[in-house]
Formats: structure tokens, C-alpha cells, sequence
């Protein structure tokens, strides 16, 4: 990176890029070193939803097209030493932080990145300034302090993809029996016969009775008979999608947390 301080406006919109050239996330906070000004570490937004902050050394990193390039792996970022992002690094916290990238593990090549003249000179003031503050406090009748650094898990959960089940679409024929009633019309054949009156004139006009002739009269009678057809129609179209349901599942783990408890020793002059 450079000296400009340009670059610290470029640093807050770049998107960090593992060595695979996989993205990390984006950057969260830039910390600077508080004699020169320069850009010492970036935290990097990774976990679920991008709920933790994870450092990286900016002096490890190449700027590509506005982003940021390190030569380092994805997952050896996540498993960095767990720093508060609060904005204060303390020595000790940077020391280790050091002391984890510059082993290299995330690598590709396997291979430690070689610290700067500038990481250097960093070192060479904390280690000045420590001694310093040493020297003051023993002045001051005041030993120096010793330290302990507590550790706790925290969960961090991920979601994959699996086949929850299939649906199939398929038509079969089933015959079944259907009675319908049709009405129909028929003719029948109706006889009427009327006697006559032998004084009438129906009756003076008959003739004489012949014999030889026989007459007759044909009657038709018709009826209807149902005719039966098939028709194929649509009756019903089914359709199949799918759609995303988003919900809610509770996860549980037993986490493990270091405390630090105090033990006071019995002053033997009595104090």
C-alpha cells in the first residue's frame, strides 16, 4: 500500500479477496499505527450474514482494480487469533496477530510472507515503548504486570442444500359406469269404433255389398330409440412449481468459556 492517505477512503469500499481469488468480504475497520499514520491492519467481514471481523494484515495485501488481493486462504483468515474490533489493538494482541500470518499457514505456496521494513520498525517501537513503560513503573516502586488472556467458542453456522423430496405428474384411465336417463316418444295404435244410427243418411247411402272387393288400410307407428356417442373434453389442468419459504430453525450447542479467577496469596507480615 501506499503512503497517500488517499488510500484510506480506497481501503473502506474494497471487497477482500482470498489467494484463490475467493471472496472474503468486505472491509469493516482500518486501524492505523498511531506514530506514522499508516494503515496497519483492515477487519474483514466474514461468518453467517457477516456477523464477525476477522484481521488482516494490510501490508500483506496487493490493491487489484479497488479491491484487496491477500496471500492468504479463506479459511486460514476465519481461524485468526479472535481480536475485539472495539478500536484499540493492545501490543500483545498485534504481536500475535504477526506472529499468525507471518507462519503462513494459509498460504497456497505454504511459504510465511516476509515482513516489511516498516513491520520491522513497528516492532522495534512497541518493543522500545514496553520498555519504557518498564522502566517507569519501576521507578514508581510498581512491578510489572502479568497477563492472561481468556478464550471463549462461539457458534458459527452455515447452511447447505439438500433434496427434501420429489413431486410427479402422471395420468392414468379409470373406467367407471354411468347411467343416464333419455326420454323417448312411441306411438301407439289407437281403435275407435262408432255404431250408426239406421236412419241416418250415413246409413241410406251405403251401397250393396261386393263381394269381390276387400279394401285395406296400412298404419304406420313409429317410436325413438336412444343413440349413444362418446365426446372426449377437458375437464382439468394441474399445474406444478415450486417456490422458497423462508423459516426459522433453532440450533443448539455447549460452548466452552475461559474465566480467569484471582488468587491472592496470604501476606506473611500479616498485612
Amino acid at each position: 500500500m501506499g503512503d497517500d492517505k488517499n488510500d484510506l477512503q480506497a481501503l473502506e469500499n474494497s471487497t477482500v479477496y482470498d489467494s484463490e481469488n475467493k471472496k472474503i468480504g468486505s472491509v469493516g475497520q482500518i486501524y492505523v499505527d498511531n506514530e506514522t499514520g499508516r494503515p496497519t491492519f483492515v477487519t474483514v467481514n466474514t461468518g453467517l450474514f457477516g456477523t464477525r471481523e476477522t484481521f488482516v494484515p494490510v501490508d500483506a495485501a496487493r490493491p487489484a482494480d479497488g479491491d484487496l488481493v491477500v496471500p492468504f486462504t479463506k479459511d486460514f483468515i476465519k481461524d485468526a487469533p479472535s481480536v475485539e474490533a472495539d478500536g484499540q489493538i493492545s501490543p500483545q494482541e498485534e504481536q500475535e496477530l504477526f506472529r499468525y500470518y507471518q507462519n503462513g499457514g494459509g498460504t497456497t505456496d505454504r511459504t510465511a510472507p516476509a515482513p516489511t521494513a516498516d513491520t520491522a520498525g513497528r516492532d522495534e517501537r512497541r518493543d522500545d515503548s514496553r520498555a519504557q513503560a518498564g522502566r517507569t513503573a519501576a521507578g514508581d516502586g510498581v512491578e510489572d504486570d502479568s497477563q492472561m488472556v481468556a478464550h471463549e467458542e462461539r457458534l458459527r453456522v452455515d447452511t447447505h442444500q439438500q433434496e427434501a423430496g420429489r413431486a410427479r405428474l402422471r395420468k392414468r384411465v379409470r373406467t367407471e359406469g354411468q347411467n343416464i336417463e333419455v326420454p323417448v316418444r312411441r306411438e301407439e295404435l289407437v281403435v275407435e269404433r262408432e255404431a250408426i244410427d239406421p236412419d241416418s243418411a250415413d246409413a241410406r247411402s251405403t251401397g250393396s255389398i261386393d263381394e269381390s272387393a276387400n279394401e285395406e288400410e296400412v298404419v304406420t307407428l313409429k317410436e325413438e330409440r336412444p343413440v349413444v356417442q362418446k365426446e372426449t373434453v377437458a375437464t382439468e389442468k394441474v399445474k406444478v412449481g415450486k417456490r422458497t419459504v423462508q423459516e426459522t430453525e433453532t440450533v443448539s450447542a455447549d460452548l466452552r468459556k475461559e474465566e480467569i479467577d484471582v488468587d491472592r496469596d496470604t501476606d506473611p507480615r500479616g498485612r
